[in-house]
């Protein structure tokens, strides 16, 4: 009996522990964005948009000294709607990068919470910039699946820096 609760004692704090996390890590800093589409944030920017085979993103910049804020909404674009019936927890990252398209921070800036392929899911995020970033790339990992009863199929998809190992 004494067992189980220590048992049960170590499992609930690991749990704690985990919950206690930062909502972004290091995980991508360093990782190389060449070849990603990347905007300038040198220049002002209005409304933009920014779209791949699988997402789109509507978006506007405001930058005032050290703060970014980015509001928008992430769709999905025609390839998925004509592919698959449902969308699986996708995930819009923003990724800020230096004068050599290295990844100097990230985060998560939307995650669909519906697998309507046809809803948007809005964001309102606000960053902080440190001197060596000028710019930044969106970037995006999910799955989407098709619920055909006789031919069900699935994919994962992403758009990522490439980390170093």
């Amino acid at each position: 009996m004494r067992q189980k609760l220590w048992t049960g004692f170590i499992l609930l704090f690991g749990l704690l522990l985990l919950g206690c996390q930062p909502a972004t890590t290091t995980y991508y800093k360093g990782a190389k964005a060449f070849g990603m589409e990347s905007v300038s944030l040198v220049t002002p920017i209005d409304q933009q948009r920014w779209q791949d085979l699988y997402v789109t993103v509507d978006y506007s910049l405001s930058r005032s000294g050290d703060s970014l804020d980015i509001e928008g909404a992430l769709s999905f674009s025609n390839n998925p709607k004509v592919m698959f019936t449902q969308v699986r927890d996708l995930k819009l990252k923003l990724f800020l990068l230096d004068k050599e398209m290295l990844v100097v921070g990230y985060r998560d800036i939307a995650r669909t919470l519906s697998t309507d392929l046809e809803d948007e899911t809005k964001f309102k995020k606000t960053l902080k910039l440190t001197d060596d970033v000028v710019a930044f790339t969106f970037g995006y990992e999910g799955s989407f699946v098709d619920n055909d009863p006789e031919n069900s199929s699935s994919d994962i998809v992403w758009k990522l820096p490439k980390r170093k190992f």
